[in-house]
């Protein structure tokens, strides 16, 4: 009988199967030394650099500048590949392709030049900096500063929870310019990461998704011409929420292939154990499970598909966008949760992938925008679109 993921393959198109030999071959042996703390940052630079090379990082970039044009869904059934494997390399991606579809959308020609042709060759990493310390999802409240310079700029602040910044090339980074608030006060720059003043004090130790290196990030005046200052002065908020908004597209991406894999390894766990004299997956409670997962996965798959829709339309995505950041991220941690179930003890041990599945999946109610904040977004958005509910899942 044909599984749900062997339907699922047989279907993919060839770029996902690149990325899905690439996370076969090269990720997946690798992921023991992967969930190691301290991290191996060299390694994990150059998987997601290899990544680059398949051509991952041009499905946001331009053909003109080494890409292969605009294509979301491309793009996130690359990632649900590599979330099959490891969610946190998979979670690593997106600062390099969110600093890239930044430079591509609002970039002079001279930055896409410098930043899009050596990220979509794969020789690059970026980085995208908006957290600080007191000020999570809350960017209203960032404190990070760029001055006016005879020269340019200069930034001072402190980032904290910032994806690669120990083995990124490049940072994004979103810097107050003007007073309180977001309107017309905020500025994005785009910077190398080896600039006098710019320190990475540590990369922290987490819980899960430990093959993406999470850190505090330090700018100690640093020095910057205008021409690395991305967009218009004040135009910080509308680009960070471009950014943001296209960061919470790879939820259910990676929790689609998170879902298939706890799906792969529960089955066959629940088919080769035996309990009361027969298998686990012949007991009605183990089935439920099995068919709870199963679902998971096709929710999610069906989510992202949708959005990468909404997206490569150029149609409005921002309901869309949250609703699948907010039950991504509830079924990425439901699905995971039964697959621990399903494989009883254990599944509560370092010896069993699931255990690491639960762990990584934890983050995705938090990252990104927590779940109350998408909850916020969604509900804001639909009392302005009354007539979102009669158009929603509808391209």
């Amino acid at each position: 009988m044909t599984t749900l993921a062997e339907t699922h393959q047989s279907t993919a198109s060839p770029f996902a199967e690149t990325i899905r030999r690439f996370t076969a071959e090269k990720v997946i042996p690798r992921n023991h030394e992967l969930d190691q703390h301290p991290q191996d940052m060299g390694l994990i630079r150059e998987l997601l650099l290899e990544a680059g090379r398949l051509g991952l990082y041009g499905a946001v970039i331009p053909e003109e500048y080494g890409g292969t044009g605009p294509n979301s869904l491309a793009l996130h059934e690359g990632i649900e590949e590599l979330g099959y494997g490891n969610a946190g390399l998979a979670m690593s991606l997106m600062p390099t392709y969110l600093l890239a579809r930044a430079v591509a959308l609002h970039g002079s020609a001279d930055q896409k030049t410098r930043w899009l042709v050596p990220i979509a060759e794969g020789s690059s990493i970026g980085s995208w900096a908006v957290t600080e310390p007191h000020a999570g999802s809350d960017v209203a409240s960032i404190t990070t500063k760029a001055e006016r310079t005879a020269n340019g700029w200069r930034l001072n602040g402190r980032k904290m929870f910032i994806t690669n910044a120990t083995i990124a090339d490049c940072l994004l980074v979103l810097a107050r310019t003007g007073g309180p608030g977001i309107r017309e006060t905020l500025t994005t720059f785009v910077i190398p990461m080896d600039l006098p003043g710019i320190s990475v004090p540590r990369a922290i130790e987490k819980m899960g998704l430990r093959s993406s290196p999470t850190c505090e990030l330090v700018l100690d005046d640093v020095e910057v011409p205008d021409s690395d200052r991305l967009g218009p002065v004040g135009h910080g908020w509308q680009i960070g929420m471009d950014v943001l908004d296209y960061e919470r597209l790879a939820i259910p991406a990676i929790a689609a292939g998170m879902c298939t894999r706890a799906l792969e390894l529960s089955t066959k766990y629940a088919a080769d154990r035996t309990a009361f004299g027969k298998p686990l997956d012949k007991h009605g409670p183990v089935q439920g499970m099995l068919a709870d997962i199963a679902c998971g996965l096709l929710e999610c798959r069906l989510l992202y598909r949708h959005i990468a829709g909404l997206v490569d339309a150029e149609r409005p995505a921002i309901i869309d966008g949250s609703v699948g950041k907010l039950v991504g991220a509830r079924l990425a941690n439901a699905v995971s949760s039964l697959a621990v179930q399903v494989h009883g003890g254990y599944g509560y041990t370092r010896e069993y992938e699931v255990e690491r599945l639960y762990r990584d999946a934890r983050l995705f109610t938090i990252g990104g925008g927590t779940s109350e904040i998408q909850q916020k977004i969604i509900a804001e958005h639909v009392g302005r679109a009354p007539g979102w509910g009669r158009r929603a899942a509808l391209l």
